[in-house]
């Protein structure tokens, strides 16, 4: 089993409860799927992106182990 860390800010960060954690994930998981697990899945609805060790991708990109995983929520002001 590999170990990513999350980050997640704001809004997010107070649904799921902490700004900070760590997951076992499988060799195959991905930003997406982590999201579900992690019962937060209705954010992508809301335009929400990730950076895999400080680089925008897609949320479909394989994680590996180390990998610090931030998820990123839509920025919205006047």
């Amino acid at each position: 089993m590999a170990e990513v860390k999350v980050l997640l800010f704001g809004p997010l960060a107070e649904a799921f409860g902490t700004s900070e954690s760590i997951h076992e994930i499988d060799e195959s998981c991905t930003p997406e799927i982590l999201l579900a697990q992690m019962g937060l899945s209705e954010w992508m609805k809301k335009g929400l992106r990730c950076a895999i060790n400080q680089n925008i991708c897609d949320l479909n990109k394989v994680l590996r182990n180390g990998d610090e995983l931030v998820f990123l929520t839509p920025v919205s002001g006047g």
